[in-house]
């Protein structure tokens, strides 16, 4: 099984780069984040005629996530369980029985001064509550999606730029190093110990493709089961070099 994640910073403004992910098929599941639309204008009639399933839980001008899949999608769930959010963050679901997957685009936070932040980090504590329940369980589990932390410095490619951005914030990252030491598998850097890559570019100034000068905010997690089972974990830069792309790579992931 090969699933992709991919925020698509709107579905409507990059609907052709996404056909053409579709068109490929090289994806059996695709894991979609930052749809700017609400469900009931979800444009389903472009997507109709490439095989894929698809479970929205949208919202209109803001976030938004979606999963797309070749094979059946069950036990669905929009929005996290003991969490009270108006915003749509979260879809849940099983994958033709085999995979348990959680998709999420995760509060951006702006700054550590922002009143945006304790949502971020209310929002983080929430998640790390829910997802305990996954860690042991003997059903393979992954959480895919845009996280909004560079969880080390290596994973910015200035980091003194970043001091006091909340996708850097020491109180973010700490969070998500206690999703590892609690026993979650980044299967990216787990596969590539000592690179540096990022999968989100700006489309301007100094943060762009052609300078490499990035953020890794995308992550697959697997719990232990999973964690056995990934083949591989690579950057897909494609979505983001596409005649009218999104800001973000997409990140793929293949399991036996």
């Amino acid at each position: 099984m090969k699933i992709l994640t991919l925020n698509i910073n709107s579905i409507r403004a990059h609907a052709q780069s996404f056909i053409d992910i579709l068109r490929a098929g090289e994806y059996d599941v695709i894991m979609v984040q930052e749809l700017k639309v609400e469900d009931a204008s979800f444009p389903y009639n472009l997507f109709d005629d490439y095989g894929y399933n698809i479970k929205v839980f949208g919202q209109k001008s803001w976030n938004g996530v979606a999963v797309f899949s070749k094979f059946s999608i069950e036990d669905v769930t929009r929005g996290m369980p003991g969490y009270a959010d108006v915003n749509a963050r979260f879809i849940e679901c099983v994958i033709d029985g085999r995979v348990r997957i959680i998709n999420v685009y995760m509060p951006n936070g702006d700054t550590v001064d922002s009143p945006k932040f304790p949502y971020k980090l209310e929002w983080l504590h929430a998640f790390t509550d829910y997802i305990s329940q996954y860690i042991n369980s003997p059903e393979p589990v992954v959480i895919g999606g845009d996280f909004n932390i560079a969880i080390e410095d290596r994973d910015v490619w200035k980091p003194a730029n970043y001091v006091g951005i909340a996708i850097a914030a020491p109180e973010a990252r700490a969070i998500m190093r206690g999703w590892l030491a609690d026993g979650w598998v980044d299967a990216w850097r787990g596969l590539h110990p000592d690179d540096v890559d990022y999968t989100w570019y700006g489309y301007r100034g100094r943060d762009t493709v052609g300078n490499r000068q990035g953020l890794r905010l995308d992550y697959f997690l697997c719990n232990k089961v999973a964690a056995d089972m990934v083949r591989a974990c690579e950057i897909d830069m494609g979505p983001r070099l596409a005649d009218k792309p999104t800001d973000h790579c997409g990140l793929a992931l293949v399991l036996k």
